[in-house]
């Protein structure tokens, strides 16, 4: 933990005065946070490449605990991510991203791919309780309170079969309802700059317009916050 933190303060020594997005991708361990990180920066990486080197990385010991790319998009300009474990060591050092830098946009992320995440037995209901937990303390911190909020449900659907994708789309929703989506739609200080998205992070690129559509979104929210606070 000490390494990680070392490792952070000499990121934020070296950012002072940067000018560019900064984007905190945080969630539960096994949410998917690394896979989406690098599918992103790395134009045809694959999930097993993002595992396999991950691996590499820890048995050496050179994985700071974290992980921060710098990207560009034609939509917003330079924008750089911080992705942070999900894991009980990890968790408690969250809040150091977002008192010491300024967050512009979170990305919570919530498995939904694999085939236990549906089952509710009390191992996931008690997976979901410490994902909306999370995310609900997120939401109301006041180093975030002008920050975007994006909900990312990490699919993997099936599109071939009609009735199945019916299906998969009422699993998502109750995933949503248990993560208490309704709740911080309603919240005054939520209803602009809060969306929740379904997206498979092992097949999502830079160059996806998916995901430019959500930097666009991004944007706008941001403006609208912008004009809210008065500049």
């Amino acid at each position: 933990m000490l390494q990680c933190v070392s490792a952070v303060s000499d990121r934020f020594s070296s950012l002072s005065g940067t000018q560019s997005y900064q984007f905190l991708m945080l969630g539960l361990e096994g949410a998917g946070k690394t896979t989406f990180l690098y599918k992103l920066k790395i134009n045809g990486y694959k999930k097993a490449d993002v595992t396999q080197d991950m691996v590499y990385l820890k048995a050496a010991k050179q994985d700071p605990g974290y992980h921060f790319e710098e990207l560009s998009s034609p939509t917003i300009g330079q924008y750089s991510i911080w992705e942070v474990p999900g894991n009980d060591v990890m968790r408690p050092l969250w809040p150091m991203f977002y008192r010491y830098l300024r967050i512009h946009g979170v990305f919570f992320v919530v498995d939904a791919f694999s085939e236990q995440c549906f089952d509710l037995d009390k191992e996931n209901f008690r997976k979901l309780s410490k994902a909306r937990d999370a995310l609900f303390q997120l939401v109301n911190e006041d180093e975030l309170r002008v920050s975007v909020f994006f909900l990312v449900l990490n699919v993997k659907r099936s599109t071939e079969d009609a009735a199945r994708k019916e299906e998969e789309e009422q699993e998502e929703n109750a995933l949503f309802e248990m993560l208490g989506v309704p709740e911080i739609e309603q919240m005054a200080h939520m209803k602009t700059r809060f969306r929740k998205v379904v997206l498979n992070c092992a097949n999502i690129s830079r160059k996806d317009s998916n995901w430019e559509n959500i930097l666009k979104d991004f944007r706008k929210m941001q403006v609208q916050i912008q004009s809210q606070i008065g500049g």
